[in-house]
């Protein structure tokens, strides 16, 4: 049964005809919707040729401050390990000139007076400070020239020998030059008097001395952080007690 889409064949059969879309009146296509233009989408810049469609900068740079490249990442890995190292290095600087709460050795240390020994007898060692508390008695602590006799008082010898560093320990029993009694380091012989001036041996000086003072109770207060090189003048350096 035919109707107005199909029309009869040369067969005889019947072909369906497919309508055809409506041309628009005036012969034009159809316009886009002024809200899908492209030239009144806010954004967006067409090329000069409308080809190619860019973001506008500041989606541009939205985008790149999300990117970190491997070159940046470097940068900042360097840059941050520099830091720290720096500042570690500062720490430890500054930490051993200008040290805090140092107790033992390098600070100061507390002496009782019982610890004290008499004028003339052998020095008496402390262990926790490195030194010994030798009692001189007035011009004591020189021998056949060496050294400048001093008045009575303390010294606190640093028992480190200045030749290598080896620990000086006094023997009472040892003799020498027809004195028993001496400050004598067994790794290479430097004997020194009970005033830790040298007379014989490697050493380049006599033993090095430490401040001392002296409290109201009678006991010391001696700082290891205060040191001073031994000289000829050891004796003169002694501090008056009692």
């Amino acid at each position: 049964m035919a109707n107005g889409n199909t029309q009869p064949t040369s067969e005889g059969g019947q072909q369906r005809r497919v309508p055809q879309p409506a041309e628009p009146s005036g012969g034009s296509r159809p316009q886009r919707a002024p809200h899908l233009r492209a030239e009144s989408r806010p954004g967006v810049v067409q090329s000069g040729d409308g080809a190619r469609a860019m973001v506008t900068r500041a989606q541009r740079r939205r985008a790149m401050q999300g990117q970190v490249t491997r070159r940046q990442l470097l940068r900042v890995s360097f840059w941050g390990f520099f830091t720290f190292s720096l500042t570690g290095g500062l720490g430890a600087f500054l930490s051993n000139f200008w040290p805090r709460g140092v107790t033992g050795f390098g600070g100061r240390i507390a002496v009782s007076a019982a610890t004290v020994p008499e004028a003339g007898t052998d020095p008496a060692p402390v262990q926790i400070g490195k030194f010994y508390l030798s009692h001189l008695q007035a011009g004591q602590g020189t021998h056949a020239g060496f050294g400048e006799e001093g008045e009575e008082g303390l010294l606190a010898l640093w028992w480190k020998c200045p030749h290598l560093g080896c620990t000086i320990p006094w023997r009472p029993g040892f003799p020498f030059e027809g004195v028993t009694g001496w400050f004598r380091c067994p790794c290479h012989g430097s004997t020194y008097t009970r005033g830790g001036i040298r007379v014989f041996g490697p050493a380049p000086r006599p033993m090095d001395t430490m401040e001392i003072t002296v409290n109201s109770d009678g006991s010391l207060t001696v700082d290891t952080g205060k040191i001073t090189k031994g000289g000829a003048d050891n004796p003169l350096r002694t501090t008056t007690y009692g």
